[in-house]
């Protein structure tokens, strides 16, 4: 990592995680999936299909997850960081670490072995063993276990080793060899099918029967282990392609079998009768059973979890970023040919998802939105190699979105060596009543040859038609204009080509508009071509000279903001920036440039090297505000500047200021959506539960509770007097809920009498106000009338007292007075107590006494 004069910068995946890197896992209740994803777990809810918890602790890739089999609230985690994480899952809470000294590669929990599990890891000479780890009687956070070789000269993956019922034998497939280890008497048995290769393997949890899933499709089941006599085989055979997984449901009565078909096989044991749940789109990876056997959880390669019903029903779908797939792109050297758009309506990137479709993805909740079918073909699975020529498919290449959003182009190709290209430019209309794009003009072979880029014409005045410009290899550009297109049968628009424009035979290889829209920018080989695009008049030409003869100009970029007048290119070895008003180069420096990204909302720019450095700067002076050495080990293909959330807010006041209104995501040829970002504080376990509670179902009992803090929290209500007992559909909910989720009746007491309180208006207790005073100050009057009309009667017989018994009344006239005042005291309080008593209806209380 480099350092940079904003301070240090961490390579983080903020979102489009890859789910299905290793199996998904139930838990013991089947009400959450969890699932591995990069440096995290994810913790999904079947009931919602929302993330509700985020497992974060481990540095680096997590390779398996495991329910404790003795605790139904833990989860064991596997790291190549070298250790075994405990979590409290249900909390997110990290309970212990377990240290094993190795990269752990997969993780296995036996119910038998309370104080033990297994794991597979790699060794100083690379090769992997089968090792046990023990914690007993070890205290502490973080503890330093033993390990101890069971099995060596295992595979890596989880899928390629499984123990037998109750541990009695371990089973291990590499290339062409099954090994079992009978862990009682340490006896090893070894098959070899040189012709064929193990794919995965899998234990019936009854029986001592092995199913092993074979490269050429078929399915082997192994009985008779612990017999003297040759083991039997049996084989079942459906798959034309190799078989992806193998598990058994937990009462063994059914093997269920995935593959490339795209194809979830359910076997029934011993009959070889079989079940399917065809066309769930896209090849299958992984499949793994709930602990009661009704729900299954089926991995997609293009990175999707499904969970599916024994009935064959998906119920529930976790999406992730779709991953593209085929192999045609996979080998390319660019897997996204679309590069990383922003649909400016929705706010969501946009890019290719699954073959012949774009997907929106939300970046801010981490959320697939939705596929579009542009090129409307089936996915057909691959052919083994000797059987027919591989499959080639058409693959959308460009794809652009006018200012608004109301308009989206793409371009789509379809080239297999054999036959004459297919190309073909859509425009599509967003229709806001389905909230989606509708196909409105096709264009067959705009250019000849490959399309190389494809902009829309950004525009201040509303009145000017929208418009786009393609180039291509064959040395043009195109401008595309709407135009009316109405009839006498209906009302229609179209796209149509407006003008055409060439520049010395030489291939236009980018475009670009300015900023207001009143510039374009070709570029033709090495030279930069200025034009307006009303006209399609030449303006002026910048030449590259100080590029070598076979150095073209690959990417144009205009500036932003204040640098709107600069013009940014790049060349196999070259950054270069030109000034548009005094047409001259201002700055050029060396840089393999691979990907250039400009930031819509700022002045600042990246490009990405072919070696994966990064540098930020400013078109106006060569100095980079910010730079990053190897960002990924991989190339770096695609990078968007995207809009931040909340723009310029004060939680945001440690970003770099170039990360002030943006945030730059990059993906690598490995698929992988990244991110720099300064650490951030961790998430605090108040706020995680508070999270969690925010996705949960709702209860009668969490719904009451809800309206008692909203009424707590909200200012005095004006609305008319309710009759009758507010608090009778609250009581038929909670006693409509079972008993042991409801708190103790003693924390519902304050909160729900509360609520039964009448209260009253302002003006109303102003007007009890007043009459109480009143009432006070008659009071008064009248005692004070009765005593000077005593005193005048008992006048003489005052004078005739002796000095002893006035001094003895006054006395007892100081002692009356103080108990009048005390008296005074309690008639204020028992009027209190009246008065917030009486505001309690004797209709509000007649169902308390019904039920006690």
């Amino acid at each position: 990592m480099a350092a940079s004069m904003d301070g240090e910068m961490a390579i983080v995946q903020k979102a489009g995680a890859n789910l299905v890197s290793e199996r998904p896992v139930f838990s013991p209740d089947s009400r959450y999936v969890l699932c591995c994803c990069g440096f995290v777990v994810k913790v999904f809810s079947m009931s919602s299909g929302e993330c509700v918890r985020e497992l974060t602790g481990h540095k680096d890739f997590i390779t398996g997850v495991k329910i404790n089999p003795h605790n139904q609230f833990q989860a064991f985690t596997s790291s190549l960081d070298k250790t075994v994480k405990v979590w409290d899952y249900p909390d997110g809470k990290l309970l212990k670490t377990f240290s094993v000294g190795y990269p752990v590669h997969a993780l296995y929990l036996l119910k038998e072995e309370e104080d033990a599990g297994y794991a597979v890891i790699r060794n100083e000479d690379n090769t992997f063993s089968l090792v046990q780890f023990s914690w007993t009687n070890r205290k502490g956070h973080t503890i330093r276990v033993e390990t101890r070789e069971v099995l060596r000269g295992v595979s890596r993956h989880e899928k390629h080793l499984a123990f037998g019922p109750e541990g009695s034998f371990i089973a291990s497939v590499t290339r062409n060899k099954l090994t079992v280890l009978f862990t009682k008497s340490g006896k090893v048995k070894e098959f070899e099918r040189p012709r064929n290769e193990f794919q995965c393997v899998t234990c019936h949890p009854t029986d001592a029967c092995i199913a092993t899933g074979m490269q050429d499709g078929k399915i082997f089941l192994w009985r008779g282990l612990f017999q003297k006599k040759e083991v039997v085989r049996t084989i079942y055979h459906w798959h034309t392609l190799p078989v992806g997984d193998l598990t058994f449901s937990p009462e063994g009565t059914h093997l269920m079998s995935v593959g490339q078909e795209c194809v979830l096989v359910l076997w029934q044991y011993n009959t070889e009768k079989k079940d399917f749940l065809p066309r769930m789109g896209s090849p299958l990876c992984y499949i793994n059973s709930s602990p009661d056997g009704s729900l299954l959880a089926v991995s997609q390669v293009e990175n999707v979890v499904q969970i599916v019903t024994r009935s064959n029903k998906v119920v529930q779908v976790f999406q992730g970023l779709t991953r593209v797939h085929i192999p045609q792109l996979i080998r390319s050297t660019n897997p996204v040919p679309t590069g990383l758009l922003l649909d400016p309506r929705s706010q969501t990137l946009v890019l290719n998802g699954r073959p012949g479709h774009l997907q929106w993805y939300n970046l801010h909740t981490d959320r697939h939105l939705y596929n579009l079918d542009i090129v409307w073909q089936n996915f057909v699975s691959s052919r083994r190699p000797w059987e027919a020529p591989e499959v080639v498919y058409t693959e959308i290449e460009r794809t652009a979105f006018d200012q608004g959003g109301d308009w989206l182009a793409t371009v789509e190709r379809r080239a297999d060596g054999m036959m004459a290209e297919e190309v073909k430019l859509k425009f599509w209309s967003f229709n806001k009543e389905k909230q989606s794009f509708e196909l409105n003009t096709t264009v067959d072979c705009p250019h000849q040859g490959k399309v190389n880029t494809l902009v829309f014409q950004p525009h201040s005045d509303a009145d000017l038609p929208p418009t786009a410009v393609s180039a291509g290899d064959d040395g043009k550009f195109k401008t595309w204009t709407l135009i009316d297109d109405t009839d006498i049968y209906r009302e229609n628009v179209c796209w149509s080509c407006d003008s055409v424009g060439t520049y010395r035979d030489l291939e236009a290889k980018d475009a670009a508009f300015s900023e207001d829209g009143s510039l374009l920018a070709v570029a033709f080989g090495q030279s930069l071509t200025i034009w307006d695009p009303y006209t399609i008049d030449l303006k002026t030409t910048f030449c590259h000279t100080f590029c070598t003869e076979k150095e073209n100009i690959r990417q144009v970029k205009f500036g932003h903001g204040n640098c709107s007048h600069y013009l940014i290119t790049t060349t196999p070895s070259n950054l270069s920036v030109w000034n548009i008003l005094s047409c001259s180069l201002l700055w050029t420096v060396s840089c393999e440039c691979a990907v250039l990204v400009a930031d819509p909302l700022s002045e600042y720019m990246a490009v990405f090297s072919a070696t994966s450095d990064l540098t930020v700067f400013k078109p106006s002076s060569p100095e980079p505000v910010y730079t990053h050495n190897k960002v990924v080990q991989s190339s770096v293909v695609a990078a968007i500047f995207f809009p931040k959330q909340n723009q310029g807010s004060g939680e945001q006041a440690v970003e770099a200021p170039w990360q002030k209104w943006s945030e730059l995501y990059f993906m690598t040829y490995d698929q992988d959506l990244l991110t720099l970002q300064k650490d951030a504080p961790q998430q605090t376990r108040k706020d995680v539960t508070e999270e969690l509670e925010s996705h949960l179902p709702p209860t009668p009992f969490s719904m009451y509770l809800s309206q008692v803090r909203s009424g707590q929290q909200g200012e005095e209500s004006h609305a008319p007097v309710q009759h009758g007992t507010p608090g009778a559909v609250a009581v038929q909910q909670m006693l409509q809920t079972p008993a042991h989720v409801l708190p103790p009746v003693s924390t519902l007491c304050q909160s729900f009498l509360q609520m039964l309180l009448v209260s009253k208006s302002s003006a109303e207790r102003q007007d009890d106000e007043d009459m109480e005073s009143d009432s006070d100050e008659e009071e008064k009057n009248d005692q004070s009338e009765t005593s000077d009309s005593e005193m005048e009667d008992d006048g003489a017989t005052i004078d005739a007292s002796t000095a002893k018994q006035s001094t003895s009344q006054s006395e007892r006239g100081s002692s009356s007075h103080d108990q009048t005042s005390n008296q005074s005291a309690l008639d204020k309080i028992h009027l209190k107590e009246t008065e917030d008593f009486s505001s309690i209806k004797t209709s509000d209380l007649s169902w308390m006494k019904s039920i006690f």
